[in-house]
């Protein structure tokens, strides 16, 4: 006995029916496929982290985590679908912002939503200037391509602060195949060990010297700024009233809150007498890619010096890019001669 199903009905109840329903249909899959793509995606997956975030910020707190928190990674999951491809058949480089985009935005929500919210709260007794985070500048070094539908994960953490920034990092990094020791606010996730060198740098798969961790497709590094009309909100005060900073001795204490400085006077200049050492600008993307592998799971023993000697080893890459600030002066503008204008 040969069963015959008859879907006519249902495809012409979902309007699939005829060739104008086929259309209809491969449509509904590619939009499927690109999901990420559509319009007004971008705008939803911020909210969702934003809304998600706020409770693994309630939950740091209450969970006491305090200063062992603050150099941890936060882990966001993605694709690269079709439309995210260049002619290369790969993720396009102005794709990975978008993404880079979300990953900032959850790191700060969960570790430093309490404290934005406590110093807004606290300057707004100091006038009605607006307090606000913007994002002063980001940059990207590509490694390894994405390819279409392939998975990866961004992996960002702060890097560092000065008095006037704060410094985050992420990494595009391959689907799966770094795993960390713990989730700090999941311990019921399950975990394995990372396949990293014994002394915690990865092994370079191409040559088997140490070196960037083989996994990483990308790292890139941005920069916020908290301000209160134009006066600048030194990061350390967000930090201290996000509960991620431990007591420092009297000697360390933050220089005042200043206003807007002078363009003409960088933030590199003053960072680069703060750093034991220089790097060069090829020793950037290493040092970037190494600190996959740093671990910062350790609980209560952040002390003042210990945090102070995270914050000044990540200035290191720090200071190396807001030397791009210098690319400004590179504009001349009027009197020059173009090429065109279309």
């Amino acid at each position: 006995m040969t069963l015959h199903i008859n879907l006519t009905p249902l495809r012409r109840q979902l309007g699939f029916a005829g060739r104008a329903g086929l259309w209809k249909f491969l449509a509904l899959i590619f939009a499927l496929l690109n999901l990420k793509n559509l319009p007004f995606a971008w705008h939803i997956r911020l909210l969702k982290g934003l809304l998600t975030h706020i409770r693994s910020s309630r939950l740091r707190l209450a969970s006491q985590l305090g200063p062992s928190a603050l150099f941890q990674p936060l882990i966001t999951s993605s694709r690269s679908g079709f439309l995210e491809c260049d002619y290369n058949l790969h993720k396009s480089n102005s794709t990975y912002f978008s993404d880079f985009d979300v990953g900032r935005l959850e790191l700060l929500v969960s570790l430093c939503g309490y404290g934005i919210d406590q110093t807004r709260k606290d300057l707004a007794k100091e006038g009605n200037e607006r307090f606000a985070t913007a994002l002063g500048g980001v940059s990207c070094n590509f490694r390894k391509e994405i390819k279409p539908y392939e998975g990866f994960e961004v992996w960002t953490r702060i890097l560092s602060w000065d008095n006037k920034w704060l410094y985050v990092i992420s990494h595009f990094v391959k689907k799966g195949a770094v795993r960390p020791k713990a989730y700090t606010l999941q311990p019921w996730r399950r975990s394995r060990t990372s396949k990293a060198g014994s002394n915690g740098h990865a092994i370079d798969g191409d040559n088997g010297k140490e070196g960037p961790h083989p996994a990483i497709f990308a790292s890139g590094i941005a920069k916020y700024v908290f301000k209160k009309g134009r006066r600048t909100i030194p990061p350390e005060r967000v930090l201290r009233a996000s509960r991620l900073l431990p007591l420092k001795p009297a000697e360390h204490e933050s220089p005042p809150v200043s206003m807007t400085p002078n363009p003409e006077t960088t933030t590199a200049d003053t960072t680069a007498a703060s750093t034991d050492a220089t790097l060069t600008h090829s020793d950037a993307g290493e040092f970037m890619a190494a600190s996959l592998d740093a671990s910062f799971s350790e609980l209560n023993n952040w002390s003042w010096e210990k945090v102070e000697e995270e914050r000044r080893r990540g200035m290191k890459v720090a200071e190396i890019y807001n030397r791009l600030d210098a690319l400004n002066g590179e504009f001349t503008g009027e009197g020059d001669l173009v090429l065109g204008q279309y």
